[in-house]
């Protein structure tokens, strides 16, 4: 049976990369070949204001600018990341909103959690609690600009990167004295959202101010969100090349989850709650300060500190009340050396970050029943040398250290924990055709220590604890290729990822376990202008072969990872400033989560067609750009369900799944001034 399923797996692998292969191929032969013009990695460097050209980096990067963002017109941050190769959400909520939702990039995922590092202007958005990120205090409409690294982006920007990092940058100054947005959005489920930002410099001072206030009803009954977001950004000049930038935001949400459904449930009433419904009400706080020097000859650095804190309030339908407090602090030096010659250039980047977290979780009435401090350092060097503006290598080491003092009532332990690794990362990037073709390799090794949730496991009354439990870490090697021919752009990556004691829940103890984990796969992307500005189209597949590589369990499918997904886009502009886009996402070939034994069947593959529909009167004298767009979600009213667990055991009791709501329309009216 295995040894069938290998052959099947290999041939729809080979039939997709050969369609691919032949959709790029067709593509990038139909029109003459222009410039590239590659965005540059505000960044990699983690110093504001610096950046550094995509050609120097070796590995799969994609950016995702303010213009971007205008053309797409996500209603979240989790819908404009789903548009990319790789990255794909699980909605535990049901109705679209994708709270605190499971982020799946390269098929590396944990249930509920998130193997991928999430920074909001350079702060770390991952719990310590459960790596989960609270999405909902990230509106899409203050974001600015967001950069996805896959593989081995951790070396700088720190520990926990299994998979990636998402570095999203929010809006702040800007070139003329004043500059904002206004926006409305109103549509199905009670959907509504306001929003009002403004931002500007007028020398010394750069200044930024945002506003969210975003409301739902929801698709299921008890599935209700309010929330309201405020974001300031602000920044000094010191003295002549030394500045200060203060981010400060403060959110506040509630949201109502209706609860998993079993698959009978979901069969007869999808809009209904079970047994198990609550509201979480979340504040989060956080304030971050970078003093940041340079560039002189060559020679920058920033000091970062930052504070936060999110207290997180859960009632449930069986009266039972809980609280998680997690406070966070710490800071980190950055420095930057470049060196520029006649035939070759060096960057040389590194860096030193303390941290402390923690997290104090019970009962209101009760007291505190457990909690956990997380100390810990980590240090870095990175040195990058270019040879000739065509070949850059790079080579750098990280290594981390935590120390974990835990007083936890659930499970029953108190002591000390520690963890300690190294990561190191090589890679070399080559610039075949200038402007035109470059080729990247790259070797890292993303080091990961385990959360607080990872060391217990809580099922109906069966309790486990393991503080056994060891850090992960993960051989990740990349290849890829970038080409540029006119009017199209496309990409090619493949990925090996091999993971020593992945930290992932085994329903058949009832408890967290490490296991030797491996992934394959390869990630494709076009984009084709063949008419400009009338038509515009682009798709992105990723394949992903999810394994276990030892023990009982070897050679069978990991939980939650699927195989495919595919993501394509065709947008036309019939009127100057009118454009019509349909987005066709597409998710195959998953196990159910939990279904360690493979024994359940797949879970349910499911297709879904959004349009949008968006007319922009640009600027004149006098008079704001303003655009008014209708997005419809669902376009074919197709029933599917982007999270399926199961009890591994059967489909009738103990399977959870979250049904996504039907067809959904929301119009809106943006005036940039």
């Amino acid at each position: 049976m295995l040894a069938h399923h290998d052959a099947e797996r290999s041939r729809r692998l080979s039939r997709s990369i050969a369609g691919l292969c032949l959709l790029l191929a067709s593509a990038g032969a139909a029109h003459p070949a222009q410039a590239l013009l590659e965005e540059p990695l505000t960044s990699s460097q983690r110093i504001p204001g610096l950046s550094v050209d995509a050609d120097r980096f070796p590995g799969q990067v994609t950016v995702l600018t303010a213009e971007d963002l205008r053309r797409l017109r996500p209603a979240t941050i989790q819908q404009a990341l789903a548009q990319l190769p790789g990255v794909v959400f699980s909605d535990q909520q049901g109705f679209g909103l994708a709270s605190n939702s499971t982020l799946n990039l390269r098929g590396i995922v944990n249930s509920s959690r998130t193997n991928t590092l999430v920074l909001v202007d350079g702060i770390r958005q991952n719990r310590l609690t459960g790596d989960e990120v609270h999405w909902q205090a990230i509106p899409i409409d203050q974001v600015e600009r967001i950069e996805i690294i896959r593989g081995g982006g951790g070396l700088i920007y720190g520990e926990g990167a299994l998979a990636g990092v998402i570095n999203i940058l929010t809006k702040q100054g800007g070139d003329r004295p004043l500059s904002g947005e206004s926006s409305t959005e109103i549509g199905s489920f009670g959907w509504q959202r306001y929003a009002l930002s403004a931002q500007g410099a007028s020398e010394p001072l750069r200044y930024g101010l945002a506003y969210t206030r975003r409301l739902v009803d929801g698709y299921r009954e008890f599935s209700w969100s309010r929330n309201t977001t405020i974001r300031s950004n602000t920044g000094f000049d010191l003295l002549p090349g030394v500045s200060a930038d203060l981010h400060v935001a403060h959110s506040e949400d509630t949201t109502a989850f209706p609860g998993l459904l079993t698959l009978a449930q979901t069969q007869t009433r999808r809009i209904q709650t079970n047994a198990f419904h609550g509201l979480n009400t979340t504040e989060t706080d956080q304030v971050g300060l970078d003093l940041v020097a340079g560039p002189h000859d060559g020679a920058s650095g920033v000091l970062s500190v930052f504070w936060g804190r999110r207290v997180q309030t859960s009632q449930d339908s069986i009266a039972f009340n809980s609280f998680t407090v997690t406070p966070s602090r710490g800071l980190s030096l950055r420095t930057s050396q470049e060196w520029v010659g006649s035939s070759a250039a060096n960057l040389l980047v590194s860096g030193v970050e303390l941290g402390e977290d923690k997290a104090t979780t019970g009962d209101p009435g009760a007291g505190p029943d457990s909690e956990v401090t997380r100390g810990g350092y980590g240090f870095y060097v990175e040195d990058t040398l270019t040879l000739a503006e065509r070949v850059s290598v790079v080579a750098g080491l990280r290594f981390d250290k935590s120390r974990y003092e835990a007083s936890l009532s659930f499970p029953d332990y108190n002591g000390t924990l520690r963890f300690e690794g190294w990561s190191p990362r090589v890679g070399a990037s080559f610039v075949a055709v200038p402007d035109h073709l470059r080729l990247f390799a790259a070797y890292a090794r993303p080091f990961k220590s385990p959360n607080v949730d990872d060391f217990s496991s809580r099922v109906s009354s069966i309790a486990r604890s393991n503080a056994d439990l060891l850090p992960q870490q993960a051989d990740t090697y990349e290849l890829g290729v970038v080409g540029d021919a006119g009017p199209v752009t496309a990409s090619a990556t493949a990925f090996y990822v091999r993971i020593k004691d992945e930290i992932l829940y085994n329903n058949r103890a009832f408890v967290n376990q490490n296991f030797d984990t491996r992934r394959y796969g390869t990630e494709f992307s076009v984009q084709v202008a063949p008419v400009e500005g009338r038509v515009r189209t682009s798709a992105a597949y990723t394949f992903v072969d999810a394994e276990f590589r030892k023990g009982a369990l070897q050679g069978l499918i990991i939980p939650g990872s699927p195989q495919h997904t595919l993501v394509t886009r065709l947008g036309v502009s019939p009127l100057e400033g009118l454009w019509v886009d349909l987005n066709w996402r597409l998710v195959h070939d998953a196990v159910r989560i939990n279904d360690m034994d493979n024994i359940l069947g797949g879970a349910d593959n499911y297709g879904v067609v959004d349009l949008l529909a968006q007319y922009t009167l640009p600027a004149r004298p006098h008079r704001p750009e303003t655009s008014v767009y209708l997005r419809i979600e669902n376009l074919t009213n197709e029933e599917y369900v982007t999270y399926q667990s199961s009890n591994s055991v059967n489909l009738f009791t103990g399977a959870g799944e979250a049904p996504m709501p039907p067809i959904a329309f929301t119009g809106g009216v943006v005036v940039r001034f």
